[in-house]
């Protein structure tokens, strides 16, 4: 099954290629003067499973379920592998196997596990299958030691609905390169909205609690009004105390919708 994902959103090279950057390898280069490179392989976009259930009912491939049932089931599907997972067993899901890890030294062999020094974690090993459909793809290298801003993740740390926003909640951005840098009016963290661009909100970076390369913090801002929004960063960071001429942008993948918490619930905020 082949699923056509993300059709709204701008694809920069064709489906069977994927998309990576190369960095230098700075320890192979102390090591022996050598230069290397790694890759990563760049993220289109952050998803969640409803994102899934969703491309499902666009593709007609949903056996006449709506996106509410597929989430349902898959939560309870989770549930199972977690029960099963955490008393010791494998569970081979199609895509690959799962299993809890125990990572942390034992200083001797009758030492007690001890949370302090010890964790236990999820491992996951990709099937055959899986590796085989994968070896199919190609590669395309987009960028050299890129610095492109890009953010991964939005929360709200106040909201308790997922993909929403609080007035005044502490907001944290996680990505890569995202520290808001350099001198252009344009430098900042907005709140764009999809209903009215009169209503889009700009954070100035000496407004930013936590400003660096990998993570932000803020306060979202009190006066932002009901609606939907979309968060866009724009910085002239370049990794160097430098700035870049030219500043670049990042918008979020998703949408978050502003609601307010009511009895432990979030709820829409009706229009003002």
């Amino acid at each position: 099954m082949h699923l056509n994902t993300l059709t709204a959103n701008p694809v920069e090279y064709k489906s069977g290629n994927l998309p990576i950057a190369l960095y230098p390898n700075v320890m192979r280069e102390k090591t022996d003067g050598k230069r290397s490179f790694y890759a990563r392989v760049i993220s289109r976009v952050h998803l969640f499973m409803e994102d899934i259930a969703g491309d499902m009912v666009i593709a007609g491939v949903d056996d006449g379920m709506t996106k509410e049932q597929i989430l349902s089931i898959w939560k309870k599907i989770n549930c199972a592998i977690l029960d099963r997972v955490s008393n010791g067993c494998t569970v081979d899901t199609g895509l690959g196997q799962l299993s809890a890890k125990v990572s942390g030294s034992f200083r001797t062999e009758s030492e007690s596990f001890c949370k302090d020094h010890h964790v236990i974690d999820m491992a996951f090993r990709t099937s055959r299958n899986v590796r085989q459909k994968l070896g199919e793809l190609g590669v395309v290298i987009r960028q050299g030691n890129s610095t492109k801003p890009e953010i991964t993740e939005v929360k709200d740390m106040d909201a308790t609905v997922l993909g929403t926003l609080t007035r005044g909640g502490f907001l944290e951005l996680k990505g890569r390169n995202i520290k808001l840098f350099g001198d252009d009016g344009s430098v900042g963290l907005y709140f764009v909205s999809e209903d009215d661009p009169a209503k889009t909100v700009k954070i100035p970076k000496e407004k930013i609690g936590f400003n660096s390369s990998t993570r932000l913090a803020c306060v979202v801002p009190p006066k932002l009004q009901a609606g939907s929004y979309r968060i866009k960063l724009v910085t002239q960071y370049m990794r160097t105390n430098e700035q870049r001429k030219t500043a670049l942008s990042t918008v979020y993948g998703r949408v978050l919708e502003l609601v307010e918490k009511r009895s432990g619930v979030g709820v829409p905020l009706p229009n003002q």
